[in-house]
């Protein structure tokens, strides 16, 4: 597209502008939007191909309006809102402290010195039921044991690890049946 072209665009732009923003508007739904969007067809109509020709001016501008509205609007969707933003930034931080990370790498430190005193098959059923999350009845078929021999480990290594740890001045959180009692089932 030629200089002239590029001028002949601008000055049926600003001849037609009123024309274009209704037009635009009943299109977008906004007279606003479509200000906007005549702004912008505006702004890029410096950066039109010399190599054009443009037989319709009007119908040119309107079209490319049109498409640039349509960008805009997309956009818009991308974007995240104020309120998702604001959101976004008041997630909190639950990661621990570093003092907290040193505590809890601490009580684990104990807890593992603690299962290497347990003797090894009380250790293995405990370490699978507390690390690898095995049901009982998969413990007790792969070892051959029966069930109640699977929940009695449990109890005796829990037993020993809270004492142990207590002993050390850690205080665990036990959960607890309805009844009071620890719970150690599957």
């Amino acid at each position: 597209m030629s200089a002239s072209n590029r001028t002949i665009l601008q000055s049926v732009l600003a001849a037609d502008y009123d024309h274009i923003v209704r037009r635009l508007a009943r299109r977008f739904g906004s007279a606003d939007f479509a200000r906007e969007t005549l702004h912008e067809t505006f702004l890029r109509l410096n950066g039109i191909s010399d190599h054009a020709e443009v037989r319709s001016p009007r119908d040119y501008l309107f079209r490319a309006a049109i498409n640039i509205g349509k960008n805009l609007r997309r956009n818009e969707q991308i974007r995240a809102t104020d309120g998702e933003v604001e959101a976004f930034f008041n997630i909190p931080d639950e990661t621990p402290s570093p003092a907290r990370a040193f505590e809890i790498r601490a009580d684990m430190d104990a807890l593992l010195r603690a299962l290497a005193d347990l003797p090894p098959r009380t250790r293995s059923v405990f370490e699978a039921v507390l690390f690898d999350e095995t049901p009982y009845a998969q413990i007790a078929l792969n070892l051959g044991v029966s069930m109640r021999t699977i929940e009695r480990d449990v109890q005796r290594a829990t037993d020993y690890c809270v004492r142990v740890l207590e002993a050390q001045g850690f205080r665990p959180a036990r959960s607890q049946d309805s009844d009071g009692s620890p719970d150690v089932s599957q």
